[in-house]
């Protein structure tokens, strides 16, 4: 076996806590016969990466020995910071400066009084303890100047008006010694709380927060950009200055009770708390709403607000203003459950079916099944009539349907159209539109020729059996339902899934991942009051849409179907520090896709940066 390339420029022992290094003596001053590089994975590299660690240029948890991109960024950062051409190979002469300039762990930081990457001791050690306190760094302080330690001083440079550099000069410590003091005082000494400040007053600030459902994080008294974030979220949803800074106005909003904690304009997007949830359950027993009670007011919960609205002849704005919670809360269910949508049946249904046919948009036999054949119908009837186009038999609808004195111009029927349960040997539109929908979930891939036959009875089968329903490869009411909930598309005609556009939406699988930006990162973490780790992030918010992933990245790529280009809601996936799926997040469009990074915590990225591009293996489809 070759001896150890590093072993040759580093004599000492290597400790786990720490790394004593001595200039290597005369006849181990020739460093090894041959360079480390990336795709190499031996033990030299193992070492090469403790070394590394130990000077604060390789950040991840652990030592691996195999030679990917973190590796290679380390060796570029190191060769940058020691003037050497910087080209990520970790030649003789990388090796040598490794062996030849190493530090104890507690040596102090260079001589110089800029603390930057790569420098350790207790001068690095007191920085991050500033940064900590003041609520730009949130990690362990160990005296290690790495990557997470120079984005905490680039946040206090720019928010301090400094030369953002990213280094800890003397300008930059004495700004941080100064906000340090300041914000050591009790926060009780001012009548406003913001960011730097800790004590009981931000203790009592982070639990009202907490019980109003805008704090997730553990109560620990530091007002930082989490607890920061926290405020803005609530002074939004009360209509309040969006500052971030909790003064008399914000203190007092947070006093009320629950009853008055939705804000005067009403619910809408962004808003959360025990006023949402309280709107989420009378929606729920009215049977608009048919996902988790969270307290969060998405884009489901701003569908579900519009469809009552509609049906009740109330502006469909999609907020929940004092008359749409008064109307919910008085509306008996004999009231709602004339309600007719997918899924009714009965002679309502029937006497809704023959007026359709008679407006001449439904072309089918009268069934007292309101299905996707109806469905069609009511939202033809709809566009013609210029209504709101919903599908579900409105107030507004049926007042349209009562008045009509002659047919409405509509699409010709194929007459194909057989009724409202698909199945094999179907045909007609209503099966392409069957055929679009299972495309644009990955489940199907033949034409779109409105032909029910073995192709689309295998996908539709496959579909039942990932989301537990019966398989029995007949779209009736519950495989349909289920299918839009999937998709969130309506589907077309000319053969275009639409599935890189805004008309294949799953924007409420991206409202419930943008929820978490901010959330910290933790290895291993699954929950948003944990932390994610990349692929906690994922399972926990597909799971909230009913989609079940297998737990590492790994296994994701092997269960994921393939795509030739990410649409929105796919996974992205990126090979990182080692080869093959090591990291992923989900497209939102324009190259932009969300997930939980390793030094940013959630977040939306750029798969076109410098970093992300090279690494992309590819995306997949999960839904």
């Amino acid at each position: 076996m070759q001896p150890s390339l590093v072993k040759k420029a580093i004599t000492g022992s290597a400790l786990v806590a720490g790394v004593m290094f001595v200039q290597p003596d005369g006849a181990e001053a020739a460093f090894g016969d041959q360079e480390l590089k990336q795709g190499m994975n031996n033990q030299d590299v193992k070492e090469l990466q403790d070394v590394l660690k130990a000077k604060g240029y390789f950040t991840y948890h652990t030592s691996t020995g195999y030679y990917g991109p973190i590796t290679k960024d380390a060796v570029s950062q190191f060769q940058q910071a020691v003037g050497l051409k910087v080209t990520g190979v970790a030649t003789t002469d990388t090796l040598q400066k490794l062996g030849g300039t190493s530090k104890s762990q507690s040596s102090p930081a260079p001589s110089s009084s800029t603390l930057q990457v790569g420098s350790r001791g207790q001068e690095v050690t007191d920085l991050q303890s500033k940064l900590k306190a003041a609520g730009y760094y949130s990690y362990n302080v160990d005296g290690i100047y790495g990557q997470i330690t120079q984005k905490a001083v680039q946040d206090f440079q720019k928010e301090k008006g400094l030369s953002v550099t990213g280094k800890a000069d003397s300008t930059t410590i004495s700004a941080l010694a100064n906000a340090s003091s300041s914000s050591s005082k009790s926060s009780s000494s001012s009548s406003d709380i913001s960011i730097g400040m800790r004590g009981s007053a931000v203790t009592d600030l982070q639990s009202k927060l907490r019980a109003k459902g805008y704090y997730t994080y553990n109560v620990d008294g530091i007002f930082g950009q989490i607890t920061k974030k926290a405020v803005q979220d609530f002074q939004k949803a009360k209509g309040l200055s969006q500052t971030g800074v909790a003064d008399s106005k914000t203190l007092s909003a947070l006093s009320e009770s629950d009853d008055a904690a939705k804000p005067a304009s009403g619910l809408t997007i962004g808003s959360r708390g025990s006023a949402v949830t309280n709107l989420q359950q009378l929606l729920k027993d009215r049977g608009y709403y048919s996902y988790n009670i969270d307290g969060i007011f998405g884009s489901i919960t701003q569908k579900a607000v519009k469809e009552f609205q509609s049906i009740v002849g109330l502006q469909a704005t999609g907020i929940a203003d004092d008359k749409t919670i008064d109307a919910l809360k008085s509306r008996s269910q004999q009231e709602t459950s004339t309600v007719l949508k997918v899924g009714s049946t009965g002679s309502a249904v029937t006497d809704l079916q023959n007026k359709l046919k008679k407006a001449g948009t439904f072309h089918a036999e009268a069934t007292g099944y309101f299905g996707p054949v109806t469905e069609k119908a009511v939202k033809d009837f709809q566009k013609a009539k210029k209504l709101q186009v919903t599908g579900t038999a409105t107030k507004e609808t049926m007042n349209a349907l009562d008045g009509l004195t002659e047919k409405v111009e509509s699409s010709p029927s194929t007459g194909e159209d057989y009724g409202d349960l698909l199945k094999k040997g179907s045909t007609g539109s209503l099966v392409k539109e069957l055929q679009s929908k299972l495309q644009a979930i990955g489940l199907y891939s033949g034409p779109l020729d409105g032909d029910f036959g073995n192709g689309t009875d295998r996908a539709v089968r496959n579909f039942q059996s990932r989301n537990k329903l019966t398989v029995d490869g007949v779209v009736g009411p519950a495989t349909w339902e289920k299918l839009k909930q999937s998709t969130g598309y309506e589907g077309n005609s000319n053969g275009d899934t639409g599935s890189g556009s805004s008309d294949f939406s799953v924007m409420d699988l991206i409202a419930d991942a943008s929820v978490y930006i901010g959330v910290p990162y933790v290895w291993g973490g699954n929950t948003p009051t944990q932390g994610f780790d990349c692929s906690g992030f994922l399972v926990y918010v597909f799971n909230k849409q009913g989609v079940s992933l297998p737990r590492t990245m790994a296994q994701m790529w092997n269960v994921t179907t393939a795509v030739s280009s990410p649409s929105v809601g796919d996974i992205v996936y990126f090979t990182t520090y080692k080869p093959g799926a090591s990291h992923g997040g989900i497209y939102i469009g324009n190259n932009k896709f969300i997930h939980a990074g390793s030094s940013t915590g959630v977040t939306i990225s750029d798969m076109t940066s410098s970093y992300w591009a090279p690494r992309y293996l590819g995306a997949k489809r999960a839904h």
